[in-house]
Order: structure tokens, then C-alpha cells, then sequence
């Protein structure tokens, strides 16, 4: 098993009222669609909405944990 960090595009619905939203997820997996899957149910879980896990597009998959440091500014 190994540590990936997966960006996941929210669905445009979901964030209608501020825009595109993302979500960014730290899983353990085997593989990079292991990771992409982990992160899809992550956050269909902790959204609680009528989605599925295919709802979430994923944008980017890299190995390892990277935490967004995107200034607050710009979020």
C-alpha cells in the first residue's frame, strides 16, 4: 500500500452557488486508481448528498501526501 494525494472536481451542482469547488483527499492504496476510488468514496461519504462516487471527476493523482498551501487569498 502506498500514500497518494487525489484532487477530486466536486460536480458543478454541488457547488452552484461559489463556483468550482475541489476536494482534496490523502489515501492509502495499491495503485493510482485504488487512490482515485478511496478518494471518490471519501468524499461521497462525507458529503451525504444523492451522488455517487463517479460524480467526483478526479483532476490529479500523484504519489505521496501534499497538503495545499494555496494562500488564503486565493481560495
Amino acid at each position: 500500500m502506498k500514500r497518494h494525494t487525489v484532487l477530486l472536481l466536486r460536480p458543478a451542482h454541488v457547488a452552484d452557488g461559489f463556483g468550482p469547488d475541489t476536494y482534496l483527499a490523502q489515501v492509502v492504496a495499491d495503485s493510482a486508481n485504488g487512490a482515485v476510488l478511496a478518494a471518490q468514496k471519501e468524499v461521497t461519504e462525507m458529503d451525504d448528498l444523492d451522488l455517487g462516487p463517479k460524480d467526483y471527476h478526479p483532476l490529479i493523482t500523484v504519489k505521496g501526501w501534499h497538503d495545499d498551501i494555496t494562500p488564503e487569498a486565493y481560495r
